[in-house]
Order: structure tokens, then sequence, then C-alpha cells
């Protein structure tokens, strides 16, 4: 742990220790929530936390306005680092949060944000948003902590863009007519280099005030319009998804992570808000705090043991919580570890997710032009991942599936696919034995412990795809053989791994494209990316417009300096390509103002003249420009299609627009 005092070490094991304290959970009740759109499976895993780290609040022990810990921004720093470091999370979202801020004259280190960057280390980038007051300050107050009050997104990755768009702009005839309203409300979002979904952040106004409903309503138009979000914060009501809820559009469009349960006893709708004071010294007890996504989730947990759960009353100890808030901590659908085994040398193989697992080959496994590239295994050789990181991302307790393609030789008796041993045994294990394919689970961590095991008829020197699902909730097994299932067991005696991933213990043949995910692929899924397992669409290439830009790059610049396009009504080009040259492909492009960002979206994923024609294989496609407003600066996008799958976005470009 980087940059933490011992008295914040105490601290943090305070509030672990108040774990055991908390009341045990409500039973898990299943509530109806809105479907994932199916294609998780093609994206990345963000595993993330919201936080509303009471930083703005300041008021003394028992008043409505306290703030555990508020001067103690490196305690909450280290709590953040411990629940990033024990769950592997790669975004944090926080609310409430005091930033250094050099261009209001509040910089320097007394702030929330800098001992948390420091704690978190290289590798970690991050954007900010102001969240005014009232009053139309953004300062933090008191004397404790010096910078600007508002919201945070971090990021495990680099950020390559970021938008803050005002939900409340005073004199908005749509959303806000009232133009001596000095408070804004932002939505803040950041592109992040090699990901699809779109990390986002806001903290609204309470449900009880006069403007929440508009506030709500411009919300649900703003982030419509952004690629793949992910949205977490402070919503400020308990209403949920309820029919008359302000917030239910969201409900009835994206999935919000705590719905539903995933794993037996997991309960739903967890509180994540706790408030009294001395006038009403009763705790109560709220869920304040969502997470919604389009790709669904794999896990979903309020860590109220971070949480002051207590009494707020003038008498009380110091607390053990950090924040009136608890954090959420949400992982969306995606990809834990992809292997595709495409090097044509080396000791390594990559990991195609973003997570960094890489595996390294052991002497005895060679490469194979099979299926383009792919791996050959002699019985002795294995591809091994390393430790960190390996049990938080492919966790055998939670639901998960195993994808991989598979070549047994004839001469092959048996030999493990893909495990994940114990001290024991496997809680995990996709092997071939005796011409069948077998997927097991161990029933206990104890030498000799049996496995519930699903078994298929297999056949040798024949590449076939194999999925193995599990779901935690149901306790149900399951073994697909080229996108048919064709067996199921019960598995409830769920036994955890600690070691990393072992990939052909034994086996002799030909493995390829070996993903793993956090969550139990339907049917569909699993047809769907055996059929697209090598037929995905590139990122588009030669981003242009039309007429180029005057100066530079024609119409792609990323960082500054960007050049003018003689045109109100360019047109926006790309290269699209697809692995099989007989598919048809298309682009889908997304323009926006960066000059006034409330404007209307001219372009948006999805919407009308977003996507291209369609060609065959590769080729050039655009799209016209609705009319741009002269001298304003423009940023865009693209990423290609083939009508059911989409391939990564496109480096962000950049141009102003002019009438000559």
């Amino acid at each position: 742990m980087v940059g933490v005092t011992a008295a914040v070490l105490s601290t943090v094991v305070g509030v672990r220790l108040a774990v055991t304290q908390q009341p045990p959970p409500r039973p898990a009740v299943q509530a109806a929530a809105t479907a994932p759109d199916g294609l998780g499976y093609q994206r990345e895993t963000v595993r993330m936390l919201t936080w509303n780290i009471c930083g703005e609040a300041g008021g003394s022990r028992g008043s409505s306005s306290y703030c555990p810990w508020r001067s103690r921004p490196q305690a909450k720093a280290a709590a953040i680092e411990t629940i990033i470091r024990e769950r592997d999370l790669n975004v944090v979202m926080l609310e409430e949060v005091c930033y250094p801020d050099e261009a209001a004259g509040r910089g320097g280190d007394r702030n929330d944000l800098s001992p948390l960057m420091a704690a978190l280390g290289s590798g970690w980038t991050y954007r900010t948003a102001v969240v005014a007051r009232p009053d139309g300050r953004s300062d933090c107050r008191g004397g404790d902590l010096v910078g600007t009050i508002g919201e945070v997104i971090a990021v495990r990755g680099t950020i390559t863009s970021s938008t803050v768009t005002p939900l409340l702009v005073a004199g908005d005839p749509s959303y806000y007519p009232d133009a001596d309203e000095k408070r804004t409300s932002n939505l803040l979002c950041v592109r992040v280099d090699g990901w699809q979904n779109t990390p986002c952040v806001t903290h609204l106004l309470h449900t009880t005030d006069p403007e929440y409903a508009r506030e709500t309503a411009s919300l649900k138009q703003k982030i419509a319009a952004v690629a793949l979000p992910v949205l977490g914060g402070d919503f400020n009501t308990m209403q949920g998804s309820a029919a008359t809820s302000p917030i239910r559009p969201l409900f009835d469009t994206y999935p919000e992570c705590d719905q539903q349960a995933y794993s037996p006893g997991d309960a739903v709708n967890e509180m994540t808000h706790f408030n009294s004071e001395d006038a009403a010294p009763t705790v109560s007890r709220q869920k304040l705090d969502y997470v919604f996504a389009t790709s669904g989730f794999a896990y979903c947990d309020s860590l109220t043991e971070f949480a002051d759960t207590d009494a707020n009353v003038a008498a009380a100890d110091d607390p053990a919580g950090l924040s009136d808030h608890a954090p959420l901590v949400a992982f969306t659908r995606g990809q834990s570890l992809t292997w595709k085994f495409d090097e044509t040398s080396g000791a390594a193989t990559a990991d195609g997710s973003i997570n960094g697992l890489s595996g390294t080959l052991s002497d005895d496994v060679t490469r194979s032009a099979e299926r383009v590239h792919s791996l050959r295994f002699a019985g002795s050789g294995t591809v091994t991942s390393g430790v960190d990181g390996t049990v938080n991302k492919f966790d055998t307790r939670r639901a998960l599936t195993v994808s991989v393609w598979a070549k047994p030789d004839a001469a092959t008796a048996a030999g493990s696919l893909l495990n994940q041993a114990d001290n024991n045994g496997r809680p995990i294990d996709l092997s071939y034995t005796g011409g069948r394919w077998r997927f097991a689970m161990v029933t206990a961590d104890a030498e000799g412990a049996a496995s519930d095991q699903v078994t298929a008829p297999a056949q040798t020197g024949v590449w076939t795809h194999l999925a193995a699902t599990y779901d935690a909730v149901a306790g149900t097994m399951g073994l697909y053989v080229n996108g048919t299932l064709a067996g199921t067991a019960t598995h409830t005696r769920r036994v955890p791994s600690g070691t990393p991933i072992t990939v052909g213990d034994g086996y002799r043949g030909g493995l390829d494209d070996l993903q793993l995910f956090p969550y139990a692929l339907s049917s569909t899924e699993i047809t769907k990316l055996r059929a697209a397992q090598t037929m995905l669409p590139a990122v588009p290439t030669g981003t242009v417009t039309v007429p180029a830009t005057g100066t530079g790059d024609p119409g792609c610049h990323q960082n500054g300096g960007y050049g003018k396009v003689p045109s109100l009504t360019p047109r926006l080009t790309a290269v699209v390509k697809d692995d099989d040259p007989t598919a048809a492909v298309r682009a889908d492009f997304s323009l926006w103002d960066n000059t006034d960002p409330h404007q209307p979206q001219p372009i948006y994923l999805g919407g009308p003249g977003s996507a291209s024609d369609f060609v065959t294989g590769t080729g050039t496609v655009s799209v016209p420009v609705p009319a741009l407003l002269d001298g304003h600066s423009y940023g865009w996008y693209v990423r290609a299609s083939d009508g059911t799958n989409v391939s990564a976005t496109a480096p962000v470009c950049h141009f102003v627009a002019t009438s000559s």
C-alpha cells in the first residue's frame, strides 16, 4: 500500500472489523430488471465502485450535515485503495469529493483526490467535474480541505477524452428556465483507450427538490447520446424503479446492478445511505446510489462496512464508517480473459481483454497454423496465467463461462483443457477424458472430494467449440458442444480457487481462442460467440473529413491545435474491414459539439444519420453531417459493424467547422 500512514491503516482495520457488527443480509428477492443487450461477451468487464464520500458536508457530530471523517482524506483514500486491491477494480467514481483545482487557485494535496491517486500509483488516470452549491460556490468548505467540490472518475487505463455535460443549464427552455439559478449538475463521462464501455458519473439533486424531475429528464436525454454507458452515482432518490419514480426511464432502458441476486443468499436493492441526527436518532436506511449499464452485470454489492451505520448523536464515539454512504461495487458483463494464441513466436500469449493476464507457454507447447493461429500440446506442456488478480477476475464461487476451441489427437487418453486448482482438487476442470468432454467442479476443499460433472461425447481430430457455464444462483452447470447444450448438472457446494489458470495439463491436441467470462452466457450468446469467433469487424482506420482540414492530419486532430474544415456540412469518412472478406460491414459515427456541449448532438451512435452504407469485406464509407455552427470545435469517432457485432471505436478526432 503506497503512502498510507500507520494511523490511517488502523482506521481501515477498524472499518474492516466492523463487518461482523452488521445485521444479517435480507433474504434475496428476485426483482424485475431490464435485460442486458446480450453482447457483453464482446466487451471488457468494468469492475467499479461508486461512492459519495461526503466530502462536502461538514457539520458537527449529531447534526444533519455531519460527515464522518471529513477531515481525514488519507483514511478515505486508504479505504478506497483497499477495496480496489481486494476486488481488483478498474474504475472509481466518487461524488462529493474535494479535488485539487490549480486553475481556481485551490491546488496542493489537502484534498480527497491527491492521497488517493498517490495510493493507486501509476497506470491510473482521472477526470473531474465541478458540482456547485445553490449559491454558485464550488470551493471546499471549511479550513481542513482545499480544492473544488465535485465528482471524479479514475480508471486503470488511459483516458483519451472526457465530456462534462450540464444537466441543468440556467435559461434552458427545455429543462431549466430559471435564468438566475447558479447551481450546476453535471454528467461526467470518459473514453478510455481500448475500451468499448464509457464510464459516466453524476450526482443529482435531492428527490424532494422541485427541479429533480427536470434534471432526471435531462439526464435521460444526455446519457442516451453516450456509447455503451456505465453510469454510476448518487441519484438521491429511494424510489428506484417505482412506476412514479423520475428515474424510472433509466430502469426501463438499462439494467441496474442490484436488481438481481448473484449468489445464493445475495440480497437485492441493498441500502447505500444511512442518516440520523440528535433530533431523530433512529437511523434511516435508503438506497440512493445506483449503477446502470447496457451490458448488464456479473456482480453487485453495497459495502456497508465502510459506511457509518450507527446513530449519529452528539455523545457518540467517532464512527467506524467513513461516510454516510456505502460504496456500491459492480462488475459489468464482459471478458475476464481472452487468449487468442495469435502470436507467431515467443513463450508468451497476450490477454485480449483489458485485464492484462498474459499467459506463459512451457517448452513443450508449440504454435500451429491451424485456425490461422493456435497452439499444439504434446501431453507435457502447459500455458499458465499469473497469480495476481486471477481469482477476483474468475471466481469459481460465482457464475462463469469457459469458451474454447479444442481438437484432441486420436492418441489422446485424457487431458485437461483448463483448470484452476485449490489445495486438494480442482474447483473447475474442463477436460477430454476417455473419448468424452468433461466439465467438473469439486464439492469440497478436501482430499478425494467428489465433483459434480457434465460429460458429452467427443470427436478426435476435429475442431470443436466448447462452452462450460455455471449459474451460481440456480446452482446449475451446463456444457455446450458446438453451440448445443449437451447436458446439465446441479452444483451447490461452491469451492473457491486460489491458483493461476492452467491450460493443457496432460492434454494432446490443439487449442485455440480461450475466453473466460464472469457470468453464465445464454445459449444465444454462446451461438453468437462461436459464429463470430474470428469474424469481428476491425477498428476503422483512415478517419478523415471531406473536405479535409487545412493543416496537419486531414480531419483527425487528437491533441489540440485542431485543423479547420472549410465547410459547415462536411462528410465523415473511414475505412472499415471485416476478417471475413465476404461479410457486409459498415461504419457507425458519433459527432458532438466541443465548444458548446449542451447543443443537441448532431450525430450519435444508433441515431439518425449515424450508420453508413454497407460494403463487402473492406472499403471506404462516409456519412453527411447536418449543418454545424460556424467557428465551433467538434469531436467525433467511429466504429465498424456487421449489423450484429461491433468493433471498438477508433481514436477520437477533432476539427473546427468554418463557413469558408
